[in-house]
């Protein structure tokens, strides 16, 4: 008979367990788990996370282009070159093709994934968000494959962990808004490269360490955010993905630990290598633009005008404070925490005292149990989170903004892993088995329920990134008293739904409201220059060109960058015929920015107002070497060349005006009477009787036709028409002296008579 087995107690605990960290003890790493048919379960977990993230985010296809993303996608016009622009964008600042800004970074390599798209799928938002949500959930993967890694083959806390990140809320900003691909690409390359280093830490081939510096490389050039590997990376594989000494002699014990160590200095230097080179290649190309000595803006980043040192300090820990409750209950979310949705505080602030206990706590224990345990998986889910906030803190250096959720993408990885690590130990019970974590009930009531809210809260925050009314008036309701997000609001109302509304009492009360919105944000920060501008300019709508002007005027004196207030107090300027203030505006504004077509533009209307043609000329044709393109510029230099009796000349113009737009009669119009003053009659007629009969409303139209079969010798169709022309507009009474030459030309002198002494009454001088 079989000896009957010991039955182990599963209660029972080792006296020696009790010194041990807060993890289940360790074993060597073994082949994950096969399903029947041999498909590994950490492939078939890693399909099911892919799929739920997917799911969370499918509603961000129906969203369009948001907040940033014009910048950086929509409007910016080196990405718009599609593949043609992907050279320029390696090697030059970030926003340079939408009009580079002082602040400025280099991240080509979402730009460049950008101008793919465009390359192959054209200007398509969808494309653009099918895209994000393909790579954050390629971020998921690489996460929980890492994770596997760490944590040795403890494939349930790895799953946990990995499934928060996929649905937590805070990451909406993230994947909804396009031009955050920079945050997921610097995240997705970041894994990328620990799962190739953790390979090469296992395998030894040096292959896998050349991808993975090429992969860390590559998040280099999506964002700078990935120098916080320079202390990840050592941690990682100094303390925890390292092999341990062989059983043996201590001859071998001692090799092993050399070799071991070996690799995670080549792998730590190699971090150290690629930062320098992406550092230098950064300097030379912002340095080349003048682009990497920006002071941080008020508006941007209020720390920068705090009091003093300790409110600055005190208003960082609470937001950091902000940050911890962001995980654990992200609720409101908004997309801009600028002044002053975050207050000054002090060190007297209970929440700020809170905050620092929180991170001074949890990084000593960090520390701690680092020291007191080398390989502890807490110690790693606090010191990764620690190390990767800090760079985001505004404690050690100023950061361009005070705060925002974005911040929190590589964090929150930490924090997903520590709280995968509480459910492993107090509600598994150190468990591991996975098919024993899908049957603990008091597992699965913890976890659903918070992945589900989770799920749910990210699924309506993407529906309100559809679009910037929705995203900047949801936002506004949840943070009335922040400046910026009325700026938003206001600027939105006049800059994108204004010129959508045809009704005259409704594109009053939109500007009525732009300006309410745009004045709160003036009233929060008197010193808001970008709200100046935009409420000068929804003055401008209104006609208002005093208020106009005087809000212009504010925004060119607090800023040296205001190249737009300067252009619209040209136009303000303009339309009021004070030509030669016009002029003065529209210079200053090429000044500030030297391709702003528009102002080129604006400025010829001067000139050629001023009856200066040639200067309109001159100016017209810098605005071309700037934009070839430029639709209004080609109607502009035709007139130029019209008025200055030069009418052969003007004929590519009107040609290419009207080409652009096929439906702008005033284009068509331009060619004719081109064409009519040029002698080239037939020509002429042929465009004229077009627009008579596809706009009968077009006394234009009429007027130069009469003109043309005046002088085609075609006298009835002159006095038919031009008689037409009366019909639509009665005061057009300047075409009457044509009708009166037609007669006399047909030999009908009564009739010529009668319209003579018409003639002769708005025209004293008028004699046939």
């Amino acid at each position: 008979m079989a000896k009957k087995q010991p039955t182990q107690n599963r209660a029972a605990v080792s006296p020696g367990l009790a010194k041990q960290p807060l993890q289940a003890p360790t074993a060597p790493e073994t082949p994950a788990p096969t399903s029947r048919k041999g498909i590994p379960l950490i492939w078939k977990l890693a399909l099911l996370l892919a799929v739920i993230t997917m799911a969370v985010y499918a509603n961000t296809l129906q969203n369009g282009f948001v907040l940033d993303d014009q910048m950086v996608y929509s409007k910016n016009k080196i990405v718009n070159q599609g593949f043609d622009g992907i050279a320029e964008l390696m090697k030059t600042p970030r926003l340079k093709g939408f009009g580079y800004l002082k602040n400025e970074n280099y991240r080509p390599l979402s730009l460049m994934m950008f101008a793919t798209e465009v390359g192959f799928f054209g200007l398509n938002a969808t494309v653009a968000h099918a895209f994000n949500i393909l790579f954050f959930t390629l971020c998921v993967v690489f996460l929980f494959f890492f994770l596997h890694k760490l944590l040795e083959g403890r494939i349930v806390p790895a799953f946990i962990a990995s499934l928060i990140f996929a649905v937590h809320p805070i990451h909406t900003e993230v994947v909804s808004n396009i031009k955050s691909l920079d945050e997921i690409f610097c995240f997705l390359f970041a894994f990328l490269g620990l799962n190739l280093y953790a390979l090469y830490m296992r395998k030894g081939s040096i292959l896998y360490l050349l991808f993975g510096v090429v992969a860390l490389f590559l998040s280099f050039l999506s964002k700078e955010t990935v120098v916080t590997f320079l202390g990840i990376i050592p941690l990682t594989f100094f303390f925890f993905l390292k092999q341990e000494p062989k059983e043996g002699s201590a001859a071998a014990g001692i090799g092993a630990w050399i070799q071991n160590n070996m690799r995670a200095i080549l792998m730590t230097g190699a971090m150290g290598i690629v930062t320098a080179v992406y550092l230098l290649i950064r300097h030379n190309i912002l340095s080349d633009y003048g682009a990497s000595t920006a002071a941080v803006e008020f508006i941007d980043n209020a720390l920068v005008g705090a009091p003093d040192m300790a409110t600055r300090l005190g208003t960082a820990f609470y937001t950091l404070g902000m940050y911890v409750k962001l995980l654990l209950v992200p609720y409101p979310l908004i997309n801009d925490y600028g002044y002053n949705s975050v207050p000054y505080v002090g060190f007297g602030n209970v929440w700020v005292l809170l905050s620092v206990a929180i991170y001074v706590g949890a990084g000593a224990l960090g520390v701690y149990r680092l020291v007191r345990f080398r390989k502890d998986y807490w110690a790693y889910g606090i010191l990764f989170f620690m190390a990767t906030i800090a760079l985001f803190s505004n404690i050690f250096f100023l950061m361009g903004s005070a705060m925002g959720e974005r911040f929190l993408f590589f964090a929150s990885a930490g924090f997903c892993l520590l709280a995968a690590l509480a459910i492993e130990k107090w509600i598994l019970k150190g468990e591991t088995d996975f098919a024993r974590f899908t049957a603990n009930k008091l597992a699965l009531a913890v976890l659903v329920p918070v992945c589900l809210l989770y799920s749910v809260q990210t699924y309506a925050r993407n529906a309100e990134w559809i679009d910037n009314s929705t995203l900047f008036t949801k936002d506004l309701e949840k943070s009335p008293n922040n400046g910026r997000l009325n700026y938003y609001v206001g600027n939105e109302l006049i800059e994108n739904v204004l010129p959508l509304e045809k009704d005259t009492a409704k594109r009053r009360a939109i500007v009525t409201e732009g300006i309410a919105k745009l004045k709160k944000a003036i009233e929060i920060f008197p010193k808001y220059t970008d709200a100046y501008t935009e409420l000068g300019t929804a003055y401008l709508n209104l006609g208002q060109y005093d208020s106009a002007e005087k809000n212009f005027k504010i925004a060119i004196s607090q800023s040296d960058y205001q190249s737009i207030a300067a252009n619209n107090l040209g136009i303000a300027y303009l339309r009021t015929n004070r030509f030669a203030e016009g002029i003065t505006a529209f210079k200053l504004a090429i000044k500030i920015k030297a391709d702003f077509v528009q102002a080129y533009c604006n400025m010829a209307s001067c000139f050629s107002q001023l009856k200066q043609f040639d200067s309109a000329i001159t100016y017209l044709n810098q605005c071309f070497a700037w934009d070839p393109n430029y639709p209004e510029a080609f109607m502009q230099m035709g007139m130029a060349y019209y008025f200055s009796n030069r009418f052969a000349e003007s004929e590519p113009y009107f040609q290419k005006a009207l080409a652009l737009n096929p439906t702008d009669v005033n284009a068509a119009n331009n060619l004719g009477a081109a064409y009519l003053n040029g002698g080239k009659l037939p020509e002429a007629a042929n465009i004229f009787k077009q627009l008579v009969a596809a706009n009968p409303g077009y006394v234009n139209a009429y007027s130069n036709l009469g003109h043309c079969y005046y002088q085609m010798k075609q006298y009835e169709a002159a006095i038919d028409i031009i008689t037409k022309s009366l019909q639509v507009d009665p005061n057009n009474v300047k075409d009457i002296p044509y009708i009166a030459l037609s007669y006399k030309a047909l030999g009908r002198n009564a009739e010529a008579a009668q319209y003579e002494a018409l003639a002769q009454k708005y025209y004293s001088n008028f004699k046939l």
